[in-house]
C-alpha cells in the first residue's frame, strides 16, 4: 500500500509538471512573441528615422536654396523699402523746404502787399482830398452847373421801364437843380414810369460835391463826382495805379472825360441777425445771386419775397449795419477753381488759408450749378479703391458712385475717407475734402497725416471750421462740388468726401429760422431733402461725348444711438447709391473699420469691383452674415454640433483678416490673396492671436513667388485658373511653413 501511495503521488507531481511546463511555455512563447513584435516595431520605426533623417539629408541643399532664395528675396524687400523711406524721406524734406520757401515768399509778398496798399490808400486820401477842394471851389461852379445839366439830359435815354401802379423817386444833388434840369430829369422819370402814379422825393447832399443821384424801381443811376471818386479809389487800391495815373485819372474826372454813370440795383439793409439781412427792395434778385455791400463784404440771396429778401452774409459781417446800400451784381456766387487749387487748404469762398500764398488762377465756376442728365452720364463699371477689404470687398464703390458712411459719432467715418484718399495715390484721382464744422486742429492733424502720405499732392481741402458763421459751413459742400466738377468737365477722375452733411443741415436749419421758414419734421424745414439731393446728383460719371470724367461722392452723417431711421439719414439713403454703416458695438469690441455687413450695401454692386476681388470674396457676405447670426444665438447654449463650430471658427478668422489699422490702405493684389486665404480656408487652423502675423508674413511670400500677380489683379478680370492653382500652391507651402513654425 505505501508503494503504490509513493507511485501515486509522483505520478500527480509528474502530472501537475507537465501541466506547468506547457502552460509556462505557452505563456513564455506569447511574451517572447509580444517583445520580439516590438523590438520589430522598434526597428521598423528605426529604419523609417533613419530614411526621414537620409531623406532631409538629402533635402537639406534644396531646403537650404529656398531658404536662401527666401532670405534673399526678404533682403531685396528690405532694400526697396529702404530706398522708398529713403526716397519718402527726401520728398518729405524737399517738400518741407518748398514750404517753408512757399511760406516766406508769401510772406514777402504778403508784407510788400500790405506796404502797397497803404502806400496807395494814403496818396488816394491825399490826392482825392485836393480833387475834393479843387471841385468845390467857387471857379468849379460853372463847370458843376454845366454837369448837371449834362446828367439831366443823359438820363433821358437810359431809365429803365417801371413796373407796378406806384413808383417813387429819389433825386439827390449836391447843389439846387436848375428848373430846366428837373424838367428833364421829371419828363425822362414819367416816360419811364407809363401809366404808374410817380412820387418825388428831391434834396441835396453837398457830400455828393457834383452829379445827380437817381434812385427809381431798385435801379440807381449815379452820375455824382463823389461816385466818380470813390471809383477811382478803388481802382487806385486794386489796380496800384502809379503817380502819374493818379494825376490822369483826377484830370480826366475833373474835366469830364471820364465821367461815368453808374447803374446799378441796390436795395437797404432793413435788420441785421446773426449773419443774415433782410433788405428791402430788390425785386429781381436771383437765388444764389451774390451782392456787395459798401465795405467790401459780400452777401448771398436766399428767401426772395416781395418787398424784402433774405440775404446771406459771407464776409465781414460785423462791419455791415442797418440803412447800408446793398447792390446787386448779377453773377451767381462763384469760387476760383483749377489746378492751382491742388495741394491747397481754402475756405468757403475759395481763399486760401494755409499760408502758402496767393492762389493764382483765373478760372471760376458758380458753387451752384445743374446736375448732369441722364443722357449725360453713362453707367458706373469702373472701380474705385478705397484699399480697404472690408470694404472693396463687401460694398464695392465705383467712379462716378454716391456711397453713404454712415455711423455713430466717434465710430471710423473719417477714417474711411481718408483712407480712400490716402488710396487715390497714383491713379490719377483728384480728391477733394470737404470739412464742415470741424475744429481747426482737428482739419490740420487730417492736413498733416495726408502731407505724410502724400496725398496732398492731389488733393483739395475745403475747410469751413466750427468758428465761422452758419452760411459758411451751409455752403462749403457746394463750394467743393464747384472745385471738383472743374476737373470732372475736364475728363478727370475725382473723388469728393462731405464730412459732415448732418453740420450743414443744422446749418441750414439754423439759417432758415432766421429766415423765418416754419420749421418742418424734427424742425427742419421742408427743403432740407433738395438741399442734398442737389449737391450728391452733381456726382456722375459722364459719357465719353463729355468728356468721360467722373466724380465720386463719400457723403458722411452721423446718427444718435444708431438710429438710421431718423430724417436726414433717411434723406441722404434714398438719395445715394448705397451706405457703408458703422456699427459702435464693432468699433468698440476692436473691429475696424466697424462696417455692419447687414446694413451695409452698394448698389452698384459687382459692375464696379475688379473682377479677381469679385472672385476670391463673392461668399464673403453671405459667410460673415452667417458668422453673425450664429454668434448671437450660440452665446446662450454651450453644446453646439461641428458645423455650427466650423462656421463660428471661419467668421472669427475673417473677422479677424477684416481688421486693418487706420492709414494703412491695400492694394487689390494684397486684398485677394489674403481674402483667397481666408475664403479657401487655409486660415481656419491658424490661432486668432496670429492672425495678423499670418496676414503679414503671406503677402511679400507670394508676391516674391509671384510677381506677376498684380498685374493680373489690375487687369479687372478674373483670374485663371493657372494663376488660381499658383496662389493655391504658395498659400498651402506658406501654410504649412507657419503652422510648423508656430507649433514648435
Amino acid at each position: 500500500m505505501k508503494g503504490w501511495s509513493l507511485l501515486a503521488a509522483f505520478i500527480n507531481f509528474a502530472i501537475l509538471a507537465g501541466a506547468l511546463y506547457f502552460i509556462g511555455r505557452r505563456l513564455a512563447g506569447k511574451m517572447i512573441g509580444a517583445y520580439r513584435d516590438k523590438v520589430a516595431q522598434s526597428l521598423k520605426e528605426a529604419d523609417q528615422t533613419l530614411s526621414d533623417a537620409r531623406a532631409l539629408l538629402d533635402d537639406a541643399p534644396q531646403r537650404r536654396r529656398k531658404n536662401q532664395e527666401r532670405l534673399d528675396a526678404v533682403r531685396a524687400k528690405a532694400g526697396r523699402d529702404l530706398a522708398l523711406l529713403r526716397e519718402d524721406n527726401d520728398r518729405e524734406t524737399a517738400r518741407e523746404v518748398s514750404g517753408y520757401e512757399e511760406r516766406v515768399t508769401y510772406h514777402k509778398e504778403k508784407l510788400k502787399e500790405t506796404l502797397n496798399r497803404k502806400l496807395a490808400a494814403a496818396a488816394a486820401d491825399k490826392i482825392i482830398a485836393a480833387a475834393e477842394e479843387k471841385l468845390t471851389a467857387p471857379s468849379a461852379e460853372a463847370a458843376l452847373q454845366a454837369m448837371n445839366h449834362e446828367f439831366a439830359l443823359m438820363l433821358g435815354g437810359v431809365i429803365k421801364p417801371c413796373t407796378g401802379r406806384k413808383v417813387s423817386v429819389r433825386v439827390r444833388c449836391a447843389r439846387p437843380l436848375a428848373d430846366e434840369d428837373l424838367a428833364l430829369i421829371k419828363t425822362a422819370a414819367s416816360a419811364a414810369a407809363g401809366e404808374a402814379a410817380v412820387s418825388y422825393d428831391i434834396g441835396e447832399d453837398p457830400a455828393l460835391i457834383g452829379g445827380i443821384r437817381l434812385e427809381m424801381d431798385d435801379w440807381v443811376y449815379d452820375t455824382t463826382v463823389r461816385n466818380n471818386l470813390e471809383r477811382i479809389r478803388r481802382e487806385i487800391l486794386t489796380d496800384g495805379m502809379t503817380g502819374g495815373d493818379f494825376q490822369e485819372a483826377l484830370t480826366e474826372t475833373i474835366n469830364g472825360s471820364r465821367r461815368r454813370m453808374a447803374v446799378y440795383e441796390a436795395g437797404y439793409v432793413d435788420t441785421l441777425r446773426d449773419g443774415i439781412a433782410h433788405v428791402r427792395g430788390l425785386k429781381r434778385l436771383m437765388y444764389g445771386e451774390m451782392m456787395t455791400f459798401p465795405n467790401g463784404s459780400i452777401g448771398m440771396g436766399m428767401d426772395l419775397l416781395d418787398g424784402t429778401s433774405g440775404v446771406m452774409l459771407l464776409d465781414n459781417p460785423d462791419a455791415i449795419e442797418e440803412g447800408d446800400e446793398v447792390r446787386r451784381t448779377g453773377r451767381i456766387i462763384e469760387v476760383p477753381v483749377g489746378e492751382a487749387l491742388i495741394g491747397r487748404v481754402v475756405d468757403t469762398l475759395g481763399r486760401p488759408i494755409d499760408d502758402k500764398g496767393i492762389i493764382r488762377t483765373t478760372e471760376h465756376r458758380p458753387i451752384e450749378s445743374p446736375a448732369p442728365g441722364v443722357l449725360e452720364r453713362q453707367p458706373v463699371t469702373v472701380p474705385l479703391q478705397t484699399g480697404l477689404k472690408a470694404v472693396d470687398a463687401l460694398v464695392p464703390i465705383g467712379r462716378g458712385q454716391r456711397e453713404l458712411i454712415i455711423g455713430d459719432r466717434q465710430t471710423g467715418k473719417t477714417a474711411i475717407a481718408l483712407d480712400a484718399i490716402i488710396n487715390q495715390k497714383d491713379t490719377g484721382v483728384i480728391c477733394v475734402y470737404v470739412a464742415i464744422g470741424q475744429k481747426e486742429s482737428t482739419v490740420a492733424g487730417f492736413v498733416s497725416r495726408l502731407e505724410a502720405a502724400g496725398a496732398m499732392d492731389y488733393t483739395v481741402i475745403v475747410a469751413a471750421n466750427a468758428s465761422e458763421a452758419a452760411p459758411m459751413l451751409y455752403l462749403a459742400p457746394y463750394t467743393g462740388a464747384a472745385i471738383g466738377e472743374y476737373f470732372m468737365y475736364s475728363g478727370r477722375d475725382v473723388l469728393i468726401v462731405y464730412d459732415d452733411l448732418s453740420k450743414q443741415a443744422v446749418a441750414y436749419r439754423e439759417i432758415s429760422l432766421l429766415l423765418q421758414r416754419p420749421p418742418g419734421r424734427e424742425a427742419y424745414p421742408g427743403d432740407i431733402f433738395y438741399v442734398h439731393s442737389r449737391l450728391l446728383e452733381r456726382a456722375a460719371r459722364l459719357s465719353d461725348e463729355k468728356g468721360g470724367g467722373s466724380m465720386t461722392a463719400l457723403p458722411i452723417i452721423e446718427t444718435q444711438d444708431g438710429d438710421i431711421s431718423a430724417y436726414i439719414p433717411t434723406n441722404v439713403i434714398s438719395i445715394t447709391d448705397g451706405q457703408i454703416f458703422l456699427e459702435s458695438e464693432l468699433f468698440n469690441s476692436g473691429v475696424r473699420p466697424a462696417v455692419n455687413v447687414g446694413l451695409s450695401v452698394s448698389r452698384v454692386g459687382g459692375a464696379a469691383q475688379l473682377g479677381a476681388v469679385k472672385q476670391v470674396a463673392g461668399r464673403l457676405r453671405m459667410e460673415l452674415a452667417q458668422y453673425r447670426e450664429l454668434a448671437a444665438f450660440s452665446q446662450f447654449g454651450s453644446d453646439l454640433d461641428k458645423t455650427t463650430r466650423e462656421t463660428l471658427n471661419r467668421g472669427e478668422k475673417m473677422t479677424e483678416i477684416l481688421k486693418q489699422p487706420q492709414f494703412h490702405p491695400m492694394s487689390a493684389a494684397d486684398q485677394v490673396i489674403i481674402l483667397y486665404a481666408a475664403g479657401q480656408g487655409y486660415v481656419d487652423a491658424v490661432a486668432l492671436k496670429d492672425a495678423a502675423d499670418y496676414e503679414k508674413g503671406l503677402l511679400p511670400y507670394v508676391h516674391t513667388a509671384m510677381p506677376d500677380l498684380t498685374a493680373a489683379v489690375m487687369s479687372g478680370k478674373k483670374l485663371s485658373e493657372t494663376v488660381l492653382a499658383a496662389l493655391r500652391s504658395h498659400i498651402e507651402a506658406y501654410t504649412r511653413d507657419f503652422l510648423s513654425a508656430h507649433r514648435m
